[in-house]
């Protein structure tokens, strides 16, 4: 009787850590719904926002800025186990508008983006579909849409096994914002 319980036990716990992610038709065309157990792929995220810093001299005077436009740049590394995604969150060091950084890449970092990891996770049902859904919401990038001079559109790099893209987001969603980091 007991082994009977320890067996229900043991299967119900690996239940719990399993995630039967059923993509919706729409979305099972996504990087990530094509995502194997082993690969990974890797999301850059550049986009424009309003912000004032603070800085710190080295005699520790702290100077604050007026609120200005300033360029994030982040990194999500999405790894599948099994059936388990998990997600490193990396930010790059802020960059004054408009970003000279990220037009006209390669499509491979480079060092002067700095990525710091921040925070990695396990992700939930819902997250995991937001990647997808963001995809979605893409569209390919032409050349008269970089002139870093005037805009700065909210872009995404999506690279991976299958995958070395960029792309333009049609709207202002937000990985990080979206996922709480």
């Amino acid at each position: 009787m007991k082994l009977n319980f320890l067996i229900a036990f043991v299967l119900l716990n690996l239940n719990l850590f399993s995630q039967q992610i059923n993509f919706a038709d729409h979305l099972k065309k996504t990087a990530i719904a094509k995502l194997q157990s082993g690969d990974s792929l890797v999301y850059y995220q550049c986009h424009v926002d309003s912000a004032s810093q603070e800085i710190t001299t080295s005699n520790g005077k702290k100077i604050k800025t007026k609120k200005k436009r300033i360029t994030l740049t982040e990194k999500f590394v999405i790894y599948k186990t099994d059936t388990v995604y998990h997600c490193k969150y990396y930010n790059s060091s802020i960059t004054n508008y408009p970003n000279k950084k990220f037009p006209y890449l390669t499509l491979k970092e480079v060092a002067n983006w700095e990525f710091e990891l921040k925070e990695q996770k396990q992700l939930t049902h819902t997250e995991i579909l937001m990647f997808a859904l963001l995809e979605t919401k893409t569209h390919a990038i032409t050349h008269y849409e970089l002139n870093i001079n005037k805009t700065c559109p909210n872009e995404i790099i999506i690279k991976g096994k299958h995958i070395n893209e960029q792309f333009i987001v049609e709207g202002n969603y937000i990985l990080s914002k979206s996922l709480n980091y």
